[in-house]
């Protein structure tokens, strides 16, 4: 009688198919969005444009008393 080998794949299955891999569009987001979140954190943290974050705004702002104050309480309903 003749010896038979077989050779079976773990599981039982099919050959193990090869793995693709798609790191380098994976890489390229990646960079983008670290280079587009050390945007955002020079404007919010940093006061992008030059800004030193002091400054002295002074406007007009003319408030008006009423002659008579307004009741505290409502007036009562006839």
């Amino acid at each position: 009688m003749a010896d038979v080998q077989v050779n079976q794949s773990p599981g039982g299955g099919s050959a193990p198919q090869p793995v693709e891999s798609g790191g380098g569009s994976s890489a390229a987001w990646a960079i983008v969005v670290i280079v587009l979140l050390a945007i955002v954190a020079w404007f919010v943290f940093g006061r992008g444009m030059g800004g030193d974050g002091d400054r002295d705004i002074n406007i007009d702002a003319k408030v008006e008393t009423p002659a008579t104050p307004a009741p505290s309480t409502p007036a009562p309903n006839p």
